[in-house]
């Protein structure tokens, strides 16, 4: 039930345009079967850019990962993470540490992996934005919400690089972690019966310690070898994202959208997705994205259409691709077990 809860989400919203905009949905369904396959095209193209720049950047982030194996990890998470709303995220991380794992990646690097690129989007989300919007802010331009989510921006960027600056720089935070995780360790092993041998030895060969400084040591290594090709990768994300955007806009032929209002409103949808407690924001991300889009100048029948076309490739889409991928690899590993049994 909770696999389908995202679609049925969805569904209760379409469901609800359908009863109260009745003439804008049956415009719209007009003006996407009318449009001609070939101008389908380039969205498809955009589609695939945005699913390699995804899997160019957590290889970025994961020495040892191949390009195709990062698509294949990051497709299957992305489509865990979008198909299961309660805990989707967690199954979608899940599996990334076991496909890796299957893959001979040490323990230190998909855990500085996970790290790297939770914190970098996070940048991303919120320094994209605070670039665009600093001239209309200190101008007195920007719209309400544009200065919330400058005045939000700002300081939490600014508090985050201190935090991490300080984190990287000085073994105190990694230190009381693996002080706290021996903690846990030791009470485990106190409540844990002694007949439960496997449990136990499983409990016992963790080195919260070792692991903790081998981490933060290889994060550090991380971020000194590769920062730039990080850097290049999450961009290049960004990059991608947008033009799925902007295709959809040009597919669908709206009016009235500036390539600056457009960027601004990429920039502001990010943020909806980011803070929704859903995965990948379904939901608050489409009406989110209509909102602003009608703020920009766009007429309501010209978002909807567009939005659904922007939907389709970022959030239903990975979901199939995911899921595929995902049958792939268990089905290539079947095969192997069975070759070498």
């Amino acid at each position: 039930m909770r696999k389908l809860f995202g679609p049925l989400l969805i569904l209760a919203i379409v469901g609800s345009l359908a009863f109260v905009q009745r003439t804008v949905l049956v415009d719209i369904w007009n003006r996407l079967i009318e449009l001609p396959r070939i101008s389908l095209v380039p969205l498809l193209g955009a589609a695939v850019v945005m699913i390699i720049a995804r899997g160019a950047f957590l290889a970025a982030c994961s020495p040892g990962v191949t390009l195709r194996q990062a698509v294949m990890t990051d497709q299957s998470a992305l489509a865990a993470g979008y198909g299961i709303v309660l805990g989707g995220g967690l199954v979608g991380t899940g599996m990334r540490i076991h496909m890796f794992t299957k893959w001979n990646i040490s323990h230190l690097t998909i855990a500085s992996s996970i790290i790297a690129t939770a914190v970098v989007p996070s940048f991303t989300t919120w320094g994209l934005p605070i670039l665009l919007l600093i001239g209309p802010v200190l101008r007195g331009t920007a719209s309400p919400e544009q200065t919330l989510a400058f005045a939000v921006g700002v300081p939490l960027v600014g508090v985050s690089f201190v935090f991490w600056w300080w984190a990287l720089r000085s073994s105190t935070l990694f230190s009381t972690i693996a002080r706290v995780t021996g903690l846990v360790r030791s009470f485990l092993l106190r409540k844990i019966p002694l007949r439960y041998q496997k449990v136990r030895a499983a409990v016992e060969r963790t080195q919260p310690i070792a692991f903790s400084i081998g981490m933060r040591d290889d994060l550090v290594r991380l971020l000194r070898d590769r920062w730039a090709m990080i850097l290049a990768a999450s961009v290049g994300t960004l990059t991608a994202g947008f033009t799925c955007l902007w295709i959809s806009s040009v597919v669908f032929d709206v009016e009235g959208l500036a390539f600056r209002e457009a960027l601004v409103v990429f920039s502001l949808v990010r943020i909806v997705i980011a803070l929704s407690p859903i995965p990948g924001g379904t939901g608050l991300a489409e009406v989110g994205l209509i909102v602003l889009l009608e703020r920009a100048g766009v007429s309501t029948i010209d978002a909807t259409g567009m939005t659904l076309l922007y939907r389709f490739v970022t959030w239903f889409l990975p979901i199939i691709v995911g899921s595929a991928t995902w049958w792939r690899y268990n089905h290539t590993r079947s095969v192997s077990l069975t070759r070498f049994t």
